[in-house]
């Protein structure tokens, strides 16, 4: 099991992973984050997969509370 946030202080995520996640933050889809990258939904589902796991999320919504909580992404995030 992955530490909570709070035992990760230091986690630092690519710039890729926050313009991901800020994708997610503002109600994307998969679908459409794949779009906007110019990449398959089966490889942006699997991105993102790989980005949960990393950074020890369930899902989107709590991959992106992480990185809020964390410090990688601003409150508020979704413009």
């Amino acid at each position: 099991m992955t530490a909570p946030v709070a035992e990760r202080p230091n986690l630092v995520l690519r710039p890729q992973d926050v313009r991901v996640l800020q994708m997610l933050a503002d109600g994307l889809t998969a679908q459409q984050v794949a779009h906007r990258l110019g990449i398959g939904v089966v490889a942006t589902r699997a991105r993102l997969c790989r980005l949960y796991a990393r950074i020890g999320a369930n899902n989107a919504t709590h991959a992106v509370a992480i990185a809020i909580r964390a410090g990688q992404l601003p409150r508020g995030a979704a413009r």
